[in-house]
C-alpha cells in the first residue's frame, strides 16, 4: 500500500512538473494598475505569445493576460508552430478582468492637421465650406494610403482602400445618387465579356440620364459601381470618358457579363467626387496630392484612417488555443487568419470597421492576374482569400488545410468589408468531417465594399455546422455552402439580399456532389420581394438537401427555389405570407443544359461511383445513369403554408401538375376567408408558437412544434 501511495505521489508530482499553470502578461505601460503579482510582464503582445509559446512547447498550460487598452499594429500577430509548438499545453488569450483590448489596424491624425476647407475651392457645393474638413496627410505622417480598387462579383477578394472613421463610426466615400442609383440607359457598346472569355478587357458604353455629370470637376480617375448587366453581379470600375453633350459613359475596364440595361436593378453610381461631398459622413480622397476631404458625421474627437493590409492575427498549425474577448477594428485586411489549426476556438470577440472578411479558417487561392469566372493556375496562398470561390467552382475538392475542431463562439462582426466568416474543413475525397463550427453570432453589415458574393458565412468542405447565428442587413446573401453534411440550425436571418436580384438568403448549387446538407430550425423572415429573392435557393441543379422544421415569413418572392435539382426534402416546414410557396424547375432540360457536363464533372471529381461517396449517398450515386437533367424525388410533405397566393410553381406545367415535386400531407390555409386558423400563439406579433390546441396538429397528423424560442443568438444587443 504504501509503495501505491509513494508511486501515486511520483506521478502526480511528473505531472505537474510537466503541465504546469503558466501566465504571463502584457502591458504597454509599466503603471498600469493590477497586474498580477509574480508573473512575467513584456511590453509587446507579439512578445507575450512568444514567452507563452515557449511555455506551451514544454507542455505547460498558459494563460496570456492582455492589459486593457488600444493595441496599434503595423503588421500582423503570429501565432504559429514554431512559436506554440504542437505540445499538448492549453493557451488562452484574454483581457485583464473587466478590460477592454482593441487590436488597432490605423493610424490617428492629430487634430492639428485638420483644418477647415478653403473658401477658394470651387469644387466644394455653396454653403459646405464651413461644414467640411481638409487634411494633408502627408503633413500628418501618413506615407501611404491603399488606393481605391476594383470590387465586385468574381473580383478576388483582396484588402480594402484605405477608408476613414470619426470617433471610429465609419465614414462613407463620396456619391451619386447619396441613398440610390441612376438607372442606366440604352446601351451603346457592350465591352468585352470576360464571362465567355473574351480577356480584351474593352469597357462598354450606356447613356445616362439628366446632366448631374456636367459639374464633376474632380480629377480622374473617375469611378463608377453598379449592376451593369444581372442583378446578382455588381462591380466598380473606373470611367475612361464621359460625354456631357452626348450624355454618355464610357468605362475604362470590362465588367463580368459586360453591359446590360432594361431591368430595374441596372442602375450605377460614382464614387469619390469633392463635388458629391454634400452629407455628413461623406469624404473624398485626392491620391495623387494625399489630401482628404470630409464632411465629419459628428464633431471629431478622434479622426483615424485604416491602414493594416495583412490579417491582424494569424493562427498556422497550433492546437489548443482559445482566443477570448478582443476587439480587432480599423484594419483594411481580415481580422483572424488561421491554417492547419486543431481546436482552436475565437470565443466573445468583435470585429468592426474592417476592410475585408473577420475571419478566415482555411487558406485561399492568389488572385487571378486576369479577370475571369474561372483561372487557368490556382495557386494556394496563406493569409488570403484571394479567387478561393472560383477555385472551388473548378476543383471542388480544392482542400483549404483548415483542420478540425475549431470554433467560432459568441462572436460580434459588424460594419466588415466583404463577408463575415469563411470556414473550410474535412476532405470530400473520404468524406472525412473537419467538425468545424460558428456558434452563437451576430453578423451584419458585412457587405460595405464587396456587395455580392460575400456571405456573412461562406462554408467549404465537409462536416461543419453552424448554429443559433443571427446574420442581417446586406444587400447578398447570409450562408452561402460548398461541400457535404454541413448543418444550418437555429439561426434567424433576416434583411438579406436587399439590394440584388436572382439570389437567396442561403445558397449553394451547380454541383450534385454537395449531398447530406440540412437546414433545421431556422427562421428566414423579411425579406424583399421586389425582385427574385429566395430564403433557400437550390441553384442550378443542387440536390440532396434535408430541409425540416424551418419558419419562412415575408421571405422573398420564392421563398424556395429548386432550380432543376433532386433529392431535396422539405418537411415539417411553416410558410407564411408570401407571393409564392415553392417554385421548383426543370432548366437543365432546357435552358441550362450546357450545365449537365459540368455537373458530370463534378461527380467524377469525388468519386460518385465509388466508396465512400456511393455508401454514403447511394441516390448521388445513380444520378449520371438515371439522367442528371431530370429533376426527381423532390418532396414537400408535413408543411404548412399559410396566406400564400400561389402553392406551387412550376413554369411551363399546367397550375394543377405537381410535377418535379412530390406533395402530401401538406395544409393550405389562409387568414380572414373563413378558414381555420393554424394555431400561433400571437400570429400579430409573430410569435409563431404554436398553441397545444393548434389546429395545424388535425390538419398534419404527426406535425411536431418547432421550438421557435430557441432560435437566434442570445448576445445582448448592442
Amino acid at each position: 500500500m504504501r509503495c501505491w501511495v509513494f508511486l501515486c505521489c511520483c506521478l502526480l508530482s511528473v505531472s505537474t512538473l510537466f503541465s504546469a499553470e503558466r501566465v504571463v502578461c502584457v502591458a504597454q505601460h509599466s503603471t498600469d494598475v493590477g497586474l498580477p503579482k509574480g508573473v512575467r510582464v513584456v511590453s509587446t503582445l507579439q512578445k507575450g505569445i512568444d514567452l507563452a509559446g515557449r511555455y506551451k512547447q514544454k507542455g505547460d498550460s498558459v494563460t496570456l493576460l492582455i492589459a486593457g487598452g488600444t493595441y496599434y499594429l503595423d503588421k500582423t500577430l503570429e501565432m504559429t508552430a514554431a512559436q506554440l509548438d504542437d505540445g499538448n499545453g492549453r493557451l488562452v488569450v484574454r483581457p485583464m478582468e473587466g478590460q477592454r483590448v482593441i487590436l488597432y489596424g490605423g493610424v490617428e491624425i492629430p487634430q492639428r492637421f485638420i483644418e477647415r476647407a478653403p473658401v477658394s475651392e470651387t469644387r466644394i457645393q455653396p454653403g459646405l465650406h464651413d461644414k467640411i474638413v481638409k487634411v494633408d496627410l502627408r503633413k500628418a505622417g501618413v506615407d501611404s494610403i491603399g488606393a481605391l480598387r476594383n470590387a465586385g462579383f468574381l473580383r478576388p477578394a483582396v484588402p480594402a482602400w484605405t477608408e476613414v472613421f470619426v470617433n471610429d463610426h465609419v465614414q462613407k466615400l463620396s456619391r451619386w445618387p447619396n441613398d440610390s442609383s441612376a438607372l442606366m440607359g440604352k446601351v451603346l457598346e457592350t465591352g468585352s465579356i470576360p464571362r465567355i472569355k473574351d480577356y480584351a478587357n474593352k469597357g462598354g458604353t450606356f447613356e445616362y440620364y439628366g446632366d448631374r455629370p456636367s459639374r464633376w470637376k474632380s480629377g480622374d480617375p473617375k469611378w463608377i459601381a453598379g449592376y451593369f448587366a444581372h442583378g446578382y453581379a455588381d462591380d466598380m470600375v473606373r470611367i475612361a470618358k464621359i460625354d456631357t453633350v452626348a450624355k454618355t459613359i464610357q468605362l475604362a475596364e470590362a465588367v463580368m457579363y459586360g453591359l446590360i440595361s432594361g431591368s430595374d436593378f441596372n442602375r450605377w453610381y460614382v464614387v469619390n467626387l469633392l463635388e458629391e461631398v454634400d452629407l455628413p459622413g461623406e469624404y473624398y480622397i485626392d491620391y495623387d496630392n494625399m489630401v482628404l476631404w470630409l464632411y465629419p458625421s459628428e464633431p471629431i474627437e478622434k479622426l483615424s484612417l485604416s491602414t493594416l493590409e495583412q490579417p491582424m492575427l494569424a493562427i498556422e498549425g497550433v492546437q489548443n488555443v482559445e482566443i477570448q474577448g478582443l476587439n480587432f477594428e480599423c484594419s483594411r485586411g481580415m481580422g483572424v487568419y488561421m491554417e492547419r489549426t486543431e481546436s482552436v476556438v475565437i470565443r466573445g470577440c468583435r470585429f468592426h470597421n474592417l476592410g475585408a472578411i473577420a475571419i478566415s479558417v482555411g487558406r485561399g487561392v492568389q488572385p487571378y492576374k486576369r479577370y475571369a469566372h474561372t483561372g487557368e493556375e490556382n495557386i494556394p496562398a496563406s493569409r488570403i482569400i484571394g479567387n478561393v470561390s472560383q477555385c472551388i467552382y473548378v476543383n471542388t475538392v480544392f482542400d483549404r488545410l483548415s483542420g478540425h475542431n475549431n470554433g467560432i463562439v459568441d462572436c460580434v462582426i459588424d460594419q466588415v468589408g466583404a463577408g463575415g466568416i469563411s470556414m473550410g474543413g474535412g476532405d470530400r475525397i473520404t468524406l472525412d468531417r473537419a467538425n468545424n463550427y460558428i456558434e452563437n453570432c451576430r453578423i451584419s453589415r458585412f457587405n460595405r465594399i464587396e456587395r455580392s458574393y460575400r456571405p456573412g458565412i461562406q462554408l467549404t468542405g465537409v462536416g461543419t455546422r453552424v448554429s443559433h447565428c443571427e446574420i442581417f442587413d446586406a444587400p447578398s446573401s447570409a450562408i452561402m455552402l460548398q461541400g457535404n453534411d454541413h448543418l444550418i440550425e437555429y439561426c434567424e436571418i433576416y434583411n438579406v439580399c436587399n439590394e440584388i436580384d436572382d439570389l437567396g438568403a442561403i445558397y449553394y448549387g451547380r454541383d450534385q456532389s454537395d449531398q447530406g446538407n440540412a437546414l433545421m430550425y431556422n427562421y428566414v423572415h423579411d425579406l424583399s420581394d421586389k425582385r427574385r429573392v429566395s430564403a433557400f435557393y437550390h441553384d442550378d441543379g443542387a440536390c440532396g438537401m434535408y430541409v425540416y422544421g424551418n419558419i419562412l415569413y415575408k421571405a422573398g418572392l420564392q421563398p424556395v427555389l429548386i432550380g432543376g435539382g433532386s433529392d431535396n426534402h422539405y418537411k415539417n416546414n411553416i410558410f407564411i405570407d408570401m407571393p409564392h410557396g415553392l417554385y421548383v424547375d426543370n432548366r437543365l432540360q432546357n435552358w441550362a443544359q450546357s450545365v449537365v457536363e459540368f455537373l458530370e464533372d463534378r461527380l467524377e471529381a469525388v468519386h460518385y461511383d465509388r466508396s465512400p461517396f456511393k455508401d454514403r449517398y447511394p441516390r448521388a450515386a445513380g444520378y449520371v445513369a438515371e439522367g442528371i437533367a431530370t429533376p426527381k424525388r423532390n418532396v414537400a410533405e408535413c408543411n404548412l403554408f399559410y396566406d400564400i397566393s400561389k402553392l406551387l410553381v412550376c413554369p411551363g406545367e399546367r397550375t394543377y401538375e405537381r410535377a418535379y415535386m412530390e406533395m402530401y400531407n401538406n395544409w393550405i390555409t389562409w387568414s380572414g376567408k373563413g378558414f381555420e386558423e393554424p394555431g400561433f400563439v400571437d400570429a400579430e406579433h409573430q410569435n409563431w408558437n404554436l398553441r397545444p390546441d393548434a389546429a395545424i396538429f388535425r390538419y398534419i397528423p404527426g406535425f411536431k412544434a418547432i421550438p421557435f424560442d430557441q432560435i437566434g443568438c442570445t448576445l445582448p444587443k448592442d
